[in-house]
């Protein structure tokens, strides 16, 4: 009887052990019906001149369509997965991202932000809020990047990579 007791006890204990690891979380972002983001190009090949002298400079490098659908209050959140550095293993290179507004037919409101205000490396989350429907087609914008130089510094060769995750957020 004291192994039965014991077998059922050690049966249970780890049935419990096994009950209390099968717990998932689950996230599910659902956007506004007809909120989107889009970009013209989703890869950005960058010829560096590497020289030491020569900055690049693309005030103009794609352009991203924001359409807010049903939705009225909104944000987009700008963030790089190297912190605003494009990396090959060890080496980095700093970059800075602007977006600029398009001239358009938007009415709503676009509040000021630092990234559109000038160019900015994205060591944090940069957001632009908007308080209005975008149009049916949306409203465009140019996303910029720059990278500069630094007097008698080159670089090391090779192809260097960053993400750059662009969120809408509706509230």
């Amino acid at each position: 009887m004291k192994k039965y007791v014991a077998l059922l006890s050690l049966l249970i204990l780890t049935g419990v052990a096994v009950c209390a690891q099968q717990s998932i979380n689950i996230k599910a972002i659902v956007a506004p019906v007809g909120a989107n983001i889009t970009m013209d190009s989703y890869l950005w090949n960058i010829a560096l001149a590497n020289d030491g002298t020569i900055s690049y400079q693309n005030d103009q490098q794609g352009v991203m369509t924001v359409k807010s659908g049903s939705t009225w209050l909104f944000h987009i959140d700008f963030s790089s997965e190297h912190l605003g550095y494009v990396k090959q293993g060890a080496y980095q290179i700093p970059y800075y991202v602007q977006v600029t507004e398009i001239p358009s037919s938007y009415s709503g409101f676009i509040l000021p932000s630092s990234i559109m205000d000038g160019y900015v490396q994205l060591t944090s989350t940069q957001s632009i809020w908007f308080l209005g429907r975008t149009p049916k087609a949306g409203i465009r914008f140019y996303v910029g990047i720059k990278i500069d130089a630094t007097s008698g510094q080159f670089f090391e060769s090779g192809t260097y990579t960053d993400t750059l995750t662009i969120n809408f957020v509706a509230l």
